[in-house]
């Protein structure tokens, strides 16, 4: 069982399936619905105990404090979804991820075969959302072949998704999980898992379907606490490398089992001991810090309906992100800094694009610190194109017309020792600031006009229909259910 310390509250999920149930998870959890089958907004499914609420289930089982999205991508009574719906589904999550704090995407959807890495037309979202932090967890099918086949499903074989393969849960691997050793990132328990729903009925489900969803779950936990301890997400390769490290060998595989309890205790003790934050004046002798209010105008240009988004940071540690829409508003922020030190406040564009005849930019105005503006040409600001690393810079500019990081060396003066009272008005205030900004954003969700795929060139043959990816599920009682 998951440390109860963090239960995935105040994160959401998004699950892009068959849809989902009330009969399964409680109405409250789902924050926002969308079916991409039939172009509407109600993604419940008449069938109670369909795929999507099955695997969401198992997600809320996991991590029980968790928001739920659910795209639906079938239609009912149907268990295959088309390339473009998945593609419309991803791109809202693209578009929305930082409205919603979303920190993982579950796809317990299977189809295709492959053996090496391959690229989709789900590939560019894929890459979007990494960049994001937010991690995708996909199943890598059921239809391997005792063992001997060594291929992996479409959506699992993508270089931006965890690869997740299905394990006995016991040290063992059944046949029929399909894996592939250079494309496999983790195994969970797929076997015989027990799913209880909102009446009290347990159903057994099998598959890697089913384990996919403890890897979506143990991404909400261990992102809720890495954000908590060192105040920015897990990068997938940070996941991973973790997930790793403190998972259980399965003997005589090379495949690692997930282990959810020791990846939260690895995380708690590589930054528990700097996680919490210091309060001026408690007279432990720890630096003086104090609360930076930062307020970033921005506005961008779309491309194939997904919007500009940049990540915040503060001397390099990620802060929070936004999606910008076509006119130019503040996004706000704030963060624990030492006192009466100079730092680098770092606009980071991640997913500049050209699709569609469309060319996707970003355009700061300017960047305020603690009440003092900074315009994006002022001699305290460069642009470092490119990655963030020094090598390409340039005078601080507007336009960032590729992906690149605006970078304001803000003077200490910024940041004098606060009393407590103080920090508590400047988080306020910011709070309010970015209320203000995801309720504007939050006017349209449900629409689709701008979600419009760019699927040009693409055949049914190079991205075929994808099925749910278990391997089977069993209705059954209790007995005490069954006098009842």
């Amino acid at each position: 069982m998951a440390n109860r310390t963090y239960t995935g509250r105040g994160e959401t999920v998004v699950v892009i399936d068959s849809g989902w149930s009330p009969t399964w998870e409680p109405a409250a959890r789902v924050v926002y619905q969308h079916d991409y089958a039939d172009n509407d907004a109600d993604a419940r499914n008449p069938n109670a105990d369909t795929h999507g609420a099955l695997v969401t289930s198992s997600i809320l089982s996991q991590a029980p404090d968790l928001d739920i999205i659910a795209l639906k991508v079938m239609p009912d009574g149907a268990s295959t979804a088309s390339g473009t719906a998945i593609e419309q589904a991803l791109q809202w999550v693209v578009a929305h991820a930082s409205d919603y704090n979303v920190v993982g995407v579950n796809l317990s959807l299977a189809g295709g075969s492959a053996s090496s890495e391959t690229t989709t037309l789900l590939s560019d979202e894929l890459a979007s959302l990494a960049a994001k932090r937010v991690l995708v967890s996909a199943a890598a099918g059921n239809a391997g072949q005792n063992g001997t086949a060594t291929d992996v499903s479409y959506f699992a074989a993508d270089h931006n998704t965890i690869c997740v393969s299905a394990s006995g849960g016991d040290g063992t691997m059944p046949g029929w999980a399909q894996r592939n050793p250079g494309i496999t990132d983790l195994c969970a328990d797929g076997t015989d898992i027990r799913l209880t729903d909102l009446a009290g009925r347990t159903m057994t489900a099998n598959g890697s379907s089913f384990a996919a969803p403890s890897v979506t779950a143990a991404v909400a936990l261990a992102q809720q606490e890495a954000i908590a301890l060192r105040g920015s997400a897990l990068t997938q390769d940070e996941f991973l490398s973790l997930a790793r490290e403190t998972g259980k060998p399965i003997a005589g595989t090379g495949y690692t089992d997930l282990d959810t309890q020791a990846l939260l205790a690895k995380i708690g003790q590589l930054y528990g001991t700097t996680a919490t934050p210091t309060v001026p004046g408690t007279g432990n002798g720890a630096p003086a810090t104090t609360t930076a209010t930062i307020l970033v105008n921005a506005k961008g240009t779309a491309a194939a309906g997904v919007n500009a988004h940049f990540t915040l940071l503060v001397d390099g540690h990620a802060v929070g992100s936004a999606t910008v829409g076509t006119a130019a508003k503040n996004y706000a922020f704030t963060a624990t800094v030492s006192a009466d030190s100079a730092h680098t406040v770092q606009v980071q564009y991640d997913n500049d694009g050209f699709a569609g005849g469309q060319d996707r930019n970003l355009f700061v105005g300017s960047v305020s610190v603690n009440g003092h503006s900074y315009a994006a040409t002022d001699a305290a600001v460069t642009y470092d194109k490119g990655a963030l690393d020094g090598r390409d810079v340039v005078k601080g500019q507007s336009g960032m017309w590729w992906n690149g990081t605006l970078v304001v060396a803000a003077d200490k003066g910024l940041f004098g020792a606060q009393t407590p009272a103080q920090a508590q008005v400047a988080e306020l205030q910011a709070g309010d600031l970015l209320g203000h900004a995801v309720s504007a954003g939050t006017a349209s969700h449900g629409t689709t006009s701008d979600m419009t795929p760019d699927v040009a060139g693409w055949t049914p043959e190079l991205l075929p229909a994808f099925q749910y990816a278990d391997h089977g599920l069993h209705a059954w009682h209790d007995a005490h259910d069954m006098a009842a």
